[in-house]
């Protein structure tokens, strides 16, 4: 079974792959993004090791269309859309929900777990992530 998160922002307030990095690490999350990619063009599988264990997810990014913004609570007009896809591994999951929330908190973003269906503004997107892994760890 594979779990979604998306996330939604403005493209021009998208953070670089090393400013990303640095936020996940200190936000105190127990994983290190692979910073040698290109965040509006990569596609696949992104390494993102947890506590030095194989862990990572796959990344996809397309432009927002109108039904998505039609089921989004949002504030802003996104029109950005990342998504972070896990298999069933818990690691995934937290290497997910860690870069998932700084995205969305650096660039002012809204985080959508899809499984819940539930939406996280920048402010509370590390929040529920921390909590999200608390669940594991």
């Amino acid at each position: 079974m594979s779990r979604d998160i998306g996330i939604y922002i403005v493209k021009k307030r998208l953070p670089s792959t090393y400013l990303l990095r640095d936020s996940i690490i200190h936000s105190g999350f127990p994983c290190v993004l692979d910073d040698e990619f290109d965040p509006l063009t990569f596609i696949g599988f992104l390494p993102c090791p947890v506590n030095g264990s194989i862990s990572g997810f796959e990344y996809y990014v397309h432009e927002v269309d109108d039904d998505e913004l039609k089921e989004l609570n949002a504030t802003f007009v996104p029109d950005l859309a990342i998504i972070l896809s896990t298999g069933r591994y818990e690691l995934e999951w937290i290497s997910a929900v860690a870069t998932a929330s700084c995205i969305a908190s650096l660039a002012g973003g809204l985080v959508v777990d899809y499984l819940t269906g539930n939406q996280y503004f920048a402010d509370d997107a590390v929040k529920w992530a921390k909590a999200e892994v608390s669940k594991i760890q």
